[in-house]
């Protein structure tokens, strides 16, 4: 992350130990720039149904 907000280390373990393709992109995209959006995923990612790639994450314990 660009800003000085720090992240619990226990939080960054589990962020690094969800290994699925989907959430994994999701969440390393996050953790480098902050944020990202349905545009990131549809372009970047090529995920035609963002809100699922979404859920992925929230399904994964994050």
């Amino acid at each position: 992350m660009e800003n000085s907000q720090q992240l619990p280390d226990s939080f960054l373990e589990l962020c690094r130990s969800i290994t699925a393709k989907r959430p994994k992109a999701v969440i390393d995209h996050i953790l480098q720039h902050g944020f990202i959006t349905t545009e990131d995923l549809k372009e970047t990612y090529g995920y035609n149904h963002p809100p699922r790639a979404a859920r992925d994450v929230r399904e994964s314990g994050i």
